[in-house]
């Protein structure tokens, strides 16, 4: 297995356990907003470091293989996880975008680099959208995860009524992006429902 395999393996592992991945991306492209002080390269600590390109342009169809230089109105970013393992450094890309919702910004995260070389394994494997909030300064970025504890809690007590399906790892949300947006719109700022930020520093 390639080294970046076993990174995004891993990467999209962790969304998984402790953030809330989904079938569908939480923006629509009205809602996409782009700000400069995004792009750059930043020290995420034990997560590496996170190089963010600017693109006004989106992959092609296939995500597995995206074609960078096919224009679309989409405003998109192209971000590049590196990190060091065992003397060798990984990397994976991922296709972000941000967006505006209920006056807050976030930012959606969808892989666009992931191979598998054992092929019958990657039949198996579901690619996801992932968000975090996002408050962006010069010299950093805060990014609020969600718990999914709290959206067990949620669903379990019958307060909301999204689709989902549940898994070993955790719970996949499956509704489509206008019953996600106005989920995170209601529920999005609650105190319980926001892990603690990570701080990225520019370098």
């Amino acid at each position: 297995m390639k080294a970046r395999t076993v990174l995004i393996i891993g990467f999209l592992a962790l969304l998984a356990a402790s953030c809330i991945p989904s079938l569908f991306p939480l923006y629509t492209e009205k809602d996409l907003v782009t700000d400069d002080r995004l792009t750059g390269t930043w020290d995420a600590g034990d997560d590496g470091i996170w190089i963010i390109e600017r693109l006004d342009f989106k992959p092609n169809t296939n995500p597995l293989n995206p074609d960078w230089t096919s224009p679309a109105e989409q405003k998109s970013y192209r971000l590049k996880v590196m990190e060091q393992h065992e003397g060798d450094t990984l990397s994976a890309e991922f296709v972000m975008h941000m967006l505006v919702l209920g006056g807050r910004y976030y930012l959606n995260y969808f892989p666009s680099e992931y191979t598998l070389d054992h092929e019958f394994l990657s039949w198996f494997m579901i690619e996801a959208n992932n968000f975090s909030r996002v408050t962006v300064s010069q010299d950093s970025l805060v990014l609020n995860f969600f718990n999914p504890s709290y959206l067990r809690t949620l669903i379990d007590q019958n307060r909301i009524r999204i689709a989902h399906i549940r898994h070993d790892n955790g719970i996949l949300i499956t509704a489509p992006t206008r019953d996600l947006q106005k989920f995170m719109v209601k529920y999005g700022n609650e105190k319980d429902f926001l892990l603690s930020p990570d701080i990225l520093k520019r370098i």
